[in-house]
Order: C-alpha cells, then sequence, then structure tokens
C-alpha cells in the first residue's frame, strides 16, 4: 500500500450558481431534479463502496481520496434520509388539514 504524503487535496465544492437554478426551473421539474439527486446518491455509494474493496485489498493510491470518496457517500445519504423524512413529515401535515 502505497501512502503519498499529505499535498493540496483535489476535493471539488459544488456551488449553485443563481443563474444555473433559473435554468433548471424552467427546464426540468421536481421529479427530474428528485430523480437526479438518487442517481447522484446511488453514484456516489457505489464509488464509496468501490473505494472500501481496493481499501481492504491493499491497492488504494490515496488514502485521503479514498476517504473523502466514503465521507461524500455518507453524508449523501444523510442528506437524502433527511429529505425523505422531512417529506413525510410535510405529507402528514398536508393530510391532516381540514378541508
Amino acid at each position: 500500500m502505497k501512502i503519498d504524503g499529505v499535498g493540496q487535496v483535489g476535493i471539488q465544492s459544488s456551488v449553485l450558481n443563481i443563474d444555473d437554478v433559473k435554468d433548471t426551473q424552467h427546464n426540468e421539474g421536481f421529479s427530474d431534479l428528485l430523480t437526479q439527486f438518487i442517481a447522484e446518491v446511488n453514484q456516489d455509494l457505489t464509488k464509496a463502496k468501490e473505494a472500501e474493496k481496493l481499501l481492504q485489498s491493499g491497492k488504494v493510491e490515496n488514502l485521503i481520496e479514498t476517504m473523502a470518496a466514503i465521507e461524500k457517500a455518507d453524508i449523501s445519504l444523510r442528506f437524502a434520509t433527511e429529505f425523505r423524512n422531512k417529506a413525510i413529515e410535510a405529507y402528514q401535515e398536508i393530510m391532516r388539514m381540514q378541508i
């Protein structure tokens, strides 16, 4: 297993532009955004699983990137779970409303 020194870590930040949001609102609906979000979470989880397999086999090139991929998948899954919980709470609140 090769462990490189701690240099610059290439973590990509996903900053959302207002222009991107405006374009998204006109071109995609909520279901499209939700489908894309779920696909991205699934992709993060798949990458983390592959990184774990490489870590277990000792074929890791860069430990920092491996751990970053695993943490990204963990955060994505937590966010998706919280989103689901909030959506269920909103649905239940709407069902309690009297007409």
